[in-house]
């Protein structure tokens, strides 16, 4: 079997190689002559998988290891008689704990008694739902079409959300068309119903808000704090839009090391499925980089927000990420590629034991997904 990955794609030599022979390319250099005689690509978001790359090839398995689908036209690859396969879910969890560490900046932040509004309630929304409900939130939640589908929520309509929450964090697909898009989900009208001094994270796709609508709110101090992980457009993001945001990442939110990781398990685990392939279960485990701290004490800290902090920080400090986007010194469209492309090996939570913990704050620290002293 020969298979095509991208080099983008996290532990792709060692996932894939034993499988069959394997040619490395960059996702740019992933075209129709490349893919001509392969029976699988394996690539991520910058490579379109659609007739044009595909039709006349002999692949069989076309796999994204990421959990977006945009890049792919599912339609095409059908009629192709291609399987495709994503990774739904793969970096959900590194999402998540990029929306607590965001709110941790929040100048006076507290979890306890701040009602949170999640838009959208799938993989992500659920994650960031258990972490914000162990750190004392109430939540209210928006997902009509698993409440159409007899989810049991229980769901709000997003004019009460937009209008009862102190934080909304928006989690949904970028959907086009249907009984509910997404495009434009937060427009002019529902951002203006949002209450005074609300707090406003976007870390999905830019093209669910109105970027003029949100900086006009920032500026005018109806948004209390501002956090976008996503833009309208990419790469080119509008300055003027990262120029009032609180916090400005460039699409990384969810750039954990584990979330790449699993993109590429899930991927590997279906095109031996595809194939129907008789191989070990591949466990990257001791492929995996060592966090920038395996341990950390808290036990100086006289509070749990402070400990809660210190933790965060610890395994992801959301500033620097923030800071590099803003002073790197070269155009915007390079700068925001390139902090993609080259982004640093960020651990997740479950990577760091925390020592020093009082007992009672245990369960709660666990539920964010560290490790503590039993």
């Amino acid at each position: 079997m020969k298979i095509i990955c991208a080099n983008s794609v996290s532990l792709g030599r060692e996932a894939f190689t034993s499988l069959g022979e394997l040619k490395w390319l960059g996702e740019s250099d992933i075209d129709g002559a490349a893919v001509h005689d392969a029976d699988a690509v394996i690539t991520r978001s910058k490579t379109r998988l659609n007739a044009e790359l595909l039709a006349g090839s002999s692949v069989k398995f076309a796999g994204t290891c990421t959990a977006g689908t945009d890049h792919a036209n599912l339609d095409e690859l059908d009629k192709l008689g291609v399987q495709f396969a994503s990774a739904p879910g793969c970096n959900a969890n590194g999402v998540s704990e990029y929306v607590v560490a965001a709110l941790l900046e929040a100048p006076g932040w507290t979890f306890t008694g701040k009602t949170v509004g999640i838009i959208g309630h799938g993989q992500v929304g659920t994650r960031v739902e258990k972490k914000l409900r162990a750190l004392g939130c109430d939540v209210l939640l928006n997902d009509p079409p698993k409440e159409a589908a007899g989810a049991s929520g229980p769901y709000v309509d997003l004019e009460t959300l937009l209008e009862k929450a102190d934080v909304v964090t928006i989690h949904v697909p970028l959907v086009e068309e249907g009984l509910w898009p997404t495009r434009g989900l937060m427009g002019e009208l529902e951002i203006g119903k949002l209450r005074e001094g609300a707090v406003l994270i976007n870390a999905c796709r830019g093209e669910v808000m109105d970027g003029d609508a949100v900086r006009e709110a920032r500026i005018q101090a109806h948004l209390s704090w501002l956090v976008l992980d996503v833009w309208d457009p990419e790469p080119c993001i509008p300055e003027e839009l990262l120029a009032v945001a609180d916090l400005g990442t460039p699409h990384i939110a969810g750039h954990s090391v584990e979330g790449k990781v699993n993109g590429t398990r899930q991927i590997r685990e279906q095109l031996v499925s595809c194939f129907g392939l008789e191989v070990p279960v591949w466990d990257p485990g001791e492929l995996m980089p060592a966090p920038v701290h395996s341990e950390v004490d808290v036990s100086e800290f006289e509070s749990f927000e402070s400990r809660l902090g210190a933790a965060v920080k610890a395994c992801y400090d959301i500033r620097f990420d923030d800071e590099r986007l803003r002073r790197t010194e070269m155009p915007m469209k390079e700068r925001f590629v390139s902090q993609r492309r080259n982004y640093r090996d960020r651990r997740e939570f479950s990577a760091t034991r925390l020592m020093g913990v009082p007992e009672g704050e245990r369960e709660v620290f666990r539920a964010l997904g560290f490790m503590t002293e039993r």
